[in-house]
């Protein structure tokens, strides 16, 4: 039977309610205080429990009251007094459950003006800031706008839980009680929720209304325009979901509700990637979460999802700790650290220059010795007043390029026209004068060594790691020996679970003995060992998966093979698991290989690379950020990439690199799949290895055309290329980071279906007409070129979607073929110093004029570029001149994410708050003459969807106050050379998002005022401000 007032409690000075049975009259629209109702187990039970399960009712619409949606949603179709959660889910699941229903008024009449994130918040304060503790795996169950209402919770709470700084004891037990919570969330099950919204639905409130005589609904008003945000809150939420590993389960409705027919579409009920699915053919949008019986499929299914949910354990009772952020002096390292300390240690500051040299096989942890030595307190302390300077040095190294480093390093110009004999006597000079703790990672040969050996400074230490212990016997210094071994037996079986198994200590009796052997094949190699335990992790079956990948282990090591090769066998046992978890999972680990060893790339550049050669969809449901995201974000999670900031947002600014193990794997794979013969490989990859001249073996002919799908030369010392290279299958091209002087238009014309050309840091000063016939390219790079003029037959790229001309500083204008570029979205002149732009001409005019027997391009005007409406990101620059105004159809581009402006403006439009809604990032660069920005961009609705604002404004006075309303996802406001700034308004308090504050280089009286806003608000002491002078 259906109980009730016994168990819900009311978020009001700890007191209990009784309010669903209470007469309608007596009860308000809405209850303040966000009730929470315990379903299970009674007040009086001393039952231990192991699970929390959380349920979110949707709209109501059978009564003018809704105070008891918590319960009806919940109920057996036919029977209204059973509460199926209450009364089914304790006993199939052994009774150690808590079980709560939360409680908002969503009634289509009654319901007042609340927006699904202010409910959400509200919910916080409720399930979060009270005496419950969520220490037990967590599934959530919503319901139609109790889905939406789960998913803008799970957003809040992981912003909740990164921000920083907290000063009062609330907000910092609130931050840290949010971690703890959406750590232990398992899974969540939706039921016919509206994931990309629904017409039906919302005709179908539309018929509630005129049937209670109604006009408008006050949370439906709310709903209405919050659906453009739909689809960025589900992007949110599968992030979170990937991030933190959370299982999802979506039920959806079969049969159509009378007159209105389906209200939640199968299409937008199973919308979130990676969530199983299914219709319950004989339910309606009502029925869908109410079962009939115990055996029906919409109870048997969910309860299997439960239960599923509740084995996979992680660390609940341990302050949050992502994964890959476990410390592994755990396991092995502090005896070599503290070993080493006392080695670098030894000597003042008067002794001759030292050398220790760590030497073991790859992916012993070579790289992460070193880094604990780098930042070791006891190493900084005892290195008072020296240079600390890190190289990574690599297989094929350019010692020039280490050189000028170097040069940066220590304070100096660095030479470019000079030889390397030359330039390591002037650098020995230099060091010579100074003590260094000098750092070499993965050096490979002793006469690189003998290259980069110039820390002879009194009191100065090298300290080197290598896999060749031979390097130190030919080495004329006298270098101590420190030999990094494999893990012992307890460190490797301490290392394993950790990534197998959450927590580490509670490994499955039927899995024990077989995890015992998989750790014994990975032979003590931490990478090994992380790798193979991740691929492992949340899986349950002995035979179907452990026992299968054992025999695999176990077979690898019965060839003859190098120890390299025993490790990349291993590895890539991991590596044929990543497609399980998505099928481009493994092709998008081997496109880092086209880059040199050690190069970091960008989310941005990496997304576009994979759209452009199919890894990700350009186009079509599926946003490609979130799905390069999550792609990014499984790899770093199975450690085969690394990153220089934990992965957690889309915004942040990451960057990726392969360890140097796993890209060896990479070219190990390669080899090893893609066939012998150059001519038959699909990946052409020899980045970072010093090459002067095309490979000769990568030669073709017009009857032996390469097959090559993606081609790099990435980073070596190129100049020329030849004349023809036949691979018209290509579609990856990258040659960035070569001084190459001229690019032949034979070259370029064999390339039909090219789609991504990085020609970036190129000596060339001009590109051939034939850069047009290159119709399907999807990304161009000539960043940091020395290129001049643009061909106006780039205005043939009609599927060109980013243009990026970064630092092209001998850039003189853009042709006007650019209006053309109609798919552009990307373009960026940023830092493009001697760019200048056409005046206004009459229109009709024609595109070129001749100068006898030479003809010029005319340039691209303003307008021109603010005609491209496809544009989302848009860094604009100019030489200083004369005093501009923004064209007026910049309002046209609507769709702009990202917007710089770096161009001598008279003034910035007023309106410019309100034309751009979609707007994420602005700069405002050295804007000369601006001293006061527009009223309107702190208004109420200004910049909606801003979460960055970068400004650079010597001659700013004054920023503006600040209005409830304005700027509400504001997160980050940075203010660079701002000279003439003398505060910053205690108003920015009001913004709801706002996180943290850079300022740089600006005046004393900025931060005075920075100071004083944080003595008189809270508010303000939440803020991460940051200062530099």
């Amino acid at each position: 039977m259906l109980r009730t007032s016994n168990h819900f409690e009311g978020f009001s000075a700890g007191c209990l309610y009784m309010s669903w049975i209470e007469p309608p009259s007596m009860r308000p629209i809405f209850e303040s205080y966000w009730p929470v109702h315990r379903l299970w187990p009674p007040p009086e039970s001393n039952q231990t429990t192991e699970l929390d399960v959380v349920l979110f009712h949707g709209l109501q619409v059978t009564a003018n009251d809704s105070s008891d949606a918590w319960c009806s949603t919940w109920t057996q179709r036919g029977h209204d007094d059973v509460c199926w959660p209450q009364e089914w889910l304790p006993v199939d699941l052994g009774g150690a459950v808590r079980i709560f229903s939360t409680s908002y008024n969503a009634h289509v009449v009654t319901s007042p003006h609340y927006h699904v994130s202010e409910i959400a918040d509200n919910l916080i304060q409720t399930l979060i800031n009270r005496r419950y503790e969520w220490h037990h795996p967590i599934v959530l169950i919503g319901h139609s706008f109790g889905g939406l209402v789960l998913k803008s919770l799970v957003v809040k709470l992981k912003r909740e839980s990164t921000i920083q700084n907290h000063t009062d004891p609330f907000s910092k037990a609130t931050a840290q009680h949010a971690k703890v919570f959406l750590r232990n969330v398992r899974g969540v099950a939706f039921y016919a929720v509206p994931h990309a919204g629904s017409i039906n639905f919302t005709e179908y409130v539309n018929e509630l209304l005129r049937c209670y005589n109604r006009h408008h609904c006050g949370i439906m008003d709310n709903i209405r325009p919050w659906q453009r945000d739909m689809e960025q809150l589900s992007v949110d939420f599968s992030r979170i979901v990937t991030e933190n590993e959370i299982s999802i389960y979506a039920f959806c409705e079969g049969r159509p509700m009378e007159r209105v027919g389906i209200l939640v579409e199968f299409s937008s009920a199973q919308r979130l990637a990676g969530a199983s699915s299914y219709k319950v053919e004989d339910a309606n949008h009502m029925e869908v979460c109410k079962p009939p019986s115990k055996e029906h499929p919409s109870y048997t299914l969910l309860l299997d999802f439960i239960i599923s949910c509740q084995k996979v354990e992680r660390e609940c009772d341990q302050p949050l700790q992502e994964v890959h952020d476990l410390p592994q002096t755990t396991f092995g390292l502090e005896s070599y650290v503290e070993g080493v300390e006392t080695l670098v240690t030894s000597e003042g500051s008067d002794a001759a220059p030292q050398y220790v040299g760590v030497w073991g096989m790859g992916g012993v942890g070579k790289t992460l010795l070193l880094q604990r030595l780098y930042g070791s307190p006891k190493v900084h302390g005892h290195f008072q007043g020296a240079k600390f300077i890190w190289l990574t040095v690599g297989q094929t190294p350019d010692i020039m390029a280490l050189y000028r480093r170097l040069s940066e390093e220590l304070g100096l110009e660095p030479k470019e026209n000079v030889n390397a004999e030359d330039y390591k006597l002037k650098l020995h000079s230099q060091f010579k004068r100074k003590r260094v703790f000098l750092v070499l990672d993965d050096v490979w040969q002793d006469k690189v060594f003998d290259s980069l050996d110039l820390a002879k400074g009194k009191g100065s230490v090298t300290l080197l790691s290598t896999r060749n212990k031979s390097l130190f016997k030919r080495a004329s210094p006298h270098i101590e020996e420190v030999q990094m071994t494999p893990l012992s037996k307890e460190d490797s079986w301490s290392l394993f679970c950790v990534h197998a198994f959450r927590p580490p200590s509670n490994v499955p009796c039927e899995l024990e003995a077989l995890a015992q052997s998989m750790v014994e094949e990975c032979q003590g190699l931490p990478l090994a060992l992380k790798v193979i335990g991740r691929a492992m992790f949340g899986k349950t079956s002995p035979e179907l998966q452990w026992k299968p990948l054992l025999m695999k282990l176990r077979e690898s090591r019965m060839q003859e093979r190098t120890v390299e090769e025993d490790l990349y066998e291993r590895l890539k046992l991991g590596y044929d698991l990543l497609s399980e978890d998505d099928w481009h999972l493994k092709d998008c680990f081997l496109y880092f290989a086209a880059f040199a060893e050690d190069f970091e790339i960008s989310f941005e550049d990496i997304l576009w690379h994979w759209i452009g050669v199919g890894l990700v969809p350009g186009n079509g449901r599926d946003d490609p950020r979130a799905v390069a995201f999550s792609l990014l974000n499984k790899l770093w999670r199975r450690s085969f990439l690394e990153s220089n900031i934990e992965v957690q947002d889309i915004e942040d600014l990451i960057l990726f690199k392969l360890h140097d193990v796993m890209r060896d794997l990479a070219f190990y794979i390669l080899e090893n799949d893609g066939g012998t013969p150059p001519a038959k490989q699909l990946y052409l990859y020899r980045g970072g290895q010093n090459l002067k001249a095309f490979p000769q073996e990568w030669k073709t002919t017009l009857k032996q055309p390469s097959k090559a799908l993606s081609l790099s030369l990435h980073k070596n010392n190129l100049e020329t290329l030849p004349g023809r290279f036949n691979a018209p299958k290509l579609l990856s091209l990258l040659l960035g980071d070569n001084p190459i002087r001229f690019v032949p238009a034979s070259f370029l014309s064999c390339f039909p279906n090219l789609r991504v050309l990085d020609l970036s840091n190129g000596r060339f000063g001009s590109l051939p007409e034939e850069l047009g016939d290159l119709k399907d390219l999807v990304w161009l790079d000539l960043s940091f070129s020395s290129l001049e003029t643009l061909p106006d037959a780039v205005g043939k790229l009609h599927m060109l979607k980013v243009l990026k001309l970064l630092h092209c500083r001998e850039l003189e204008y853009l042709p006007s073929g650019v209006v053309d570029l109609t798919s552009l979205q990307v373009l960026d002149t940023l830092y493009c110093g001697n760019l200048t732009w056409a005046e206004h001409t009459p229109s009709g005019m024609a595109r070129a004029e001749s100068f006898g027997h030479v003809y010029r391009t005319i340039r691209a005007l303003l307008e021109d570029i603010c005609g491209l409406v496809a544009l989302t990101q848009l860094w604009i620059s100019g030489t200083s001149g004369p005093e501009k105004e923004l064209p007026h159809n910049i309002s046209a581009l609507t769709k702009l994410e990202v917007l710089h402006l770096d161009l001598n403006l008279k003034s910035v439009p007023a309106e410019m708050p309100y034309w751009f809604i979609q707007l994420q990032r602005l700069g405002l660069r050295d804007l000369e003459s601006l001293e006061y920005l527009p009223r309107s961009f702190t208004r109420p609705g200004a910049f909606p969807a801003l979460i960055k604002f970068e400004l650079i404004l010597p001659r700013l006075v004054e920023f503006p106050e600040v209005d409830e309303g304005a700027l509400p996802k504001l997160r980050k406001l940075d203010f660079f050379f701002c000279s003439s700034l003398g505060s910053l308004p205690v108003s920015l308090e009001v913004l709801p998002s706002l996180r943290k504050l850079m300022l740089y280089h600006c005046a004393e009286t900025v931060e005075d005022s920075c100071r004083t806003n944080c003595e008189k608000s809270s508010i303000w002491r939440r803020f991460d401000i940051q200062y530099d002078r």
